[in-house]
């Protein structure tokens, strides 16, 4: 086990410390605990989870997607209303289809930004005012739904909490473990180390980030299906494309992902995503106006970037 990954695991259990302490501390302040509050947990992180751990594949790979938040919401909007009304048999095809349009617009954002030459902070940020706008014409306003048979195999009867958790561990097991040992998961990491140095051993550039971002697209799709299995509705608004957006940054770089690339995994994030939602949940306990749970969130995210840039500064200097 190398030094790299000794500090990877010892984050991770940094992180699962945290959250033990949180949710216990969440826990302390519910007059019960069961399957029913389980269930509201796990329903909480699901969606800002897998949008995490799809941001985290892109910046290991020393990228960055600012539409990714957008393209969860349009796949909300557009699965909101054309499965309402429908059958599960349809439902499940229209998923299908869905989970496609959220890879392609992965894939077509990283071959622009691989094609063109332009930063993907630029590129993105472009690509999530074009979602956005899709997404309103899509839905102007909330509504729609979807077949209750695939919102209770995603959310779960009340007080199942076993669906949705299937559904966060899933994507780890399916997605993850095969991708990290795999010649795409290699290049990644060479990538985001020292693009320059990977291209020289061979790797193709262009062709590793279009299919990162196209990862990307495949966990944004996944998230906005599970929102609209979760609230049986669309939320076609700016405002929850942009927090969506940064906190799927945050859970990654809560998660152990660093954003000079070439560091991190998937669990991390997933992980993360409980302290992200413990967090307003806590305030609001207090009394506290739940709002601002986005100054502890970015504060947490600027010390967790702070702490890693200096750790790399004295790990350099001791080489």
């Amino acid at each position: 086990m190398n030094l790299i990954q000794i500090k990877r695991q010892s984050w991770n259990l940094a992180i699962i410390l945290l959250a033990v302490v949180l949710g216990g501390w969440r826990i302390s302040q519910l007059p019960q605990f069961g399957a029913y509050e389980a269930r509201t947990f796990v329903l909480g992180i699901l969606p800002i989870a897998l949008l995490s751990m799809g941001q985290a594949l892109i910046i290991i790979g020393g990228g960055i997607n600012l539409a990714i938040g957008a393209e969860a919401v349009l796949i909300n909007c557009l699965s909101a209303k054309y499965m309402l009304d429908t059958s599960f048999s349809k439902s499940l095809m229209l998923a299908f289809v869905f989970i496609i349009v959220g890879v392609l617009i992965g894939a077509l954002t990283g071959w622009i930004i691989s094609v063109s030459g332009i930063a993907d902070i630029v590129v993105t940020l472009a690509t999530s005012f074009l979602l956005v706008g899709v997404a309103m014409y899509v839905m102007p306003q909330p509504g729609g739904g979807i077949n209750q048979t695939l919102a209770d195999l995603i959310s779960g009867k009340v007080p199942n909490f076993i669906p949705p958790l299937i559904c966060l561990i899933l994507p780890i097991l399916l997605i993850w473990i095969p991708l990290y040992r795999s010649k795409l998961g290699i290049s990644m990491y060479a990538i985001g180390s020292n693009k320059d140095a990977a291209f020289l051993s061979g790797v193709n550039v262009n062709l590793t980030r279009i299919k990162l971002y196209a990862f990307g697209g495949l966990f944004a799709a996944l998230s906005g299906l599970a929102l609209t299995g979760i609230t049986l509705s669309s939320s076609p608004f700016a405002n929850i494309s942009n927090t969506a957006t940064l906190n799927s940054v945050a859970g990654a770089v809560l998660g152990g992902v660093a954003l000079s690339g070439g560091v991190g995994g998937l669990v991390g994030p997933a992980l993360a995503a409980l302290i992200l939602y413990f967090i307003p949940t806590i305030l609001l306990a207090f009394g506290i106006d739940p709002a601002y749970s986005q100054i502890v969130t970015g504060a947490l995210t600027i010390v967790v970037v702070l702490l890693g840039g200096l750790l790399r500064k004295r790990t350099a200097g001791k080489k």
